[in-house]
């Protein structure tokens, strides 16, 4: 994983976005099947999860506009 990241970073850290993306929206429609016409758990799941979405788009950004913060996130990744 370590020389995808070092070849490819770009593209690992898009297919990380992917994955939170749909992990999140796939949890939110699980969640809205499994409460029925109650909406506080899918709002509580929707505002729970969102830093980890917003976490892997800013690490996108970052590698994008060539931020050095982009760098130390990898260290912090590797535990995922």
């Amino acid at each position: 994983m370590d020389r995808t990241l070092g070849r490819w970073p770009l593209m690992y850290r898009s297919l990380i976005l992917l994955v939170a993306l749909g992990a999140y929206f796939g949890g939110l429609l699980g969640v809205n099947a499994l409460a029925g016409d109650a909406r506080l758990p899918v709002v509580l799941f929707a505002v729970f999860f969102l830093p980890a979405v917003l976490r892997a788009w800013l690490m996108v950004y970052w590698l994008v506009r060539k931020d050095p913060r982009a760098e130390t996130g990898a260290a912090n990744e590797k535990v995922i």
